[in-house]
């Protein structure tokens, strides 16, 4: 991490996302993915690491899973209220309703994320700089992570993104700033799908989301 880092000319997006896919207790209509992306510059991610640290209280977050603990709706609040106060911005490209051949949500992923990381790497029009390191949660899967790794190649082989644009997988309990795109994932999920205080979380940082077409 700390050599792509070194490598970076610019500010990284660390990417997530979110999706509800088809199953038999989802409405087809339902379905969605969202990638999400949270740009950081290189001189603010230690103090951003360390806040939501704090906020944490621990070297661990999930925040699907801290929705479930009574405790947790309060530190994700929080932990946006501490992201809205910089300047960073996030990005999202939402797919709804997925394809309906599409089961496991491979399509839609692959075309949210060719949204995302284009508009990443050619700059924001004065909101973020050109980007040319993209930090993704890792995949489980070796098939999975090959898929990623060729969604990004087939965008520099198309010239949609420079060959210098690097896509680094990694855990977050290597690289805590990915707790950022999980968050702003999970609030604007709920707001989706949930209709109790959580569904209002998104509102916190909603003005610092730009939202972008996802790409065949």
């Amino acid at each position: 991490m700390a050599e792509a880092y070194r490598r970076t000319k610019g500010p990284v997006a660390f990417l997530d996302e979110s999706y509800q896919t088809h199953n038999p207790d989802v409405n087809p209509a339902q379905t969605f993915y969202v990638f999400t992306a949270v740009v950081v510059r290189l001189p603010d991610m230690d103090e951003l690491r360390d806040g939501l640290r704090q906020i944490a209280g621990s070297d661990y977050w999930h925040s699907t899973e801290a929705l479930q603990d009574s405790d947790g709706p309060a530190a994700m609040q929080d932990m946006l209220e501490f992201l809205a106060e910089g300047s960073e911005p996030c990005v999202i490209a939402h797919r709804v309703p997925i394809d309906a051949d599409d089961h496991d949500g491979e399509a839609a992923r692959r075309a949210c994320y060719r949204g995302v990381a284009i508009e990443l790497a050619g700059g924001g029009d004065g909101r973020w700089d050109p980007v040319d390191l993209l930090v993704l949660e890792e995949r489980n899967q070796d098939n999975f992570r090959n898929k990623d790794r060729r969604n990004h190649s087939e965008l520099v082989a198309e010239q949609r993104i420079p060959r210098n644009t690097r896509l680094l997988p990694t855990s977050p309990k290597f690289e805590h700033l990915l707790w950022l795109p999980d968050l702003v994932s999970s609030a604007y999920r709920r707001s989706l799908t949930h209709r109790d205080k959580t569904s209002r979380l998104f509102s916190i940082i909603k003005s610092r989301v730009h939202f972008v077409d996802s790409m065949e």
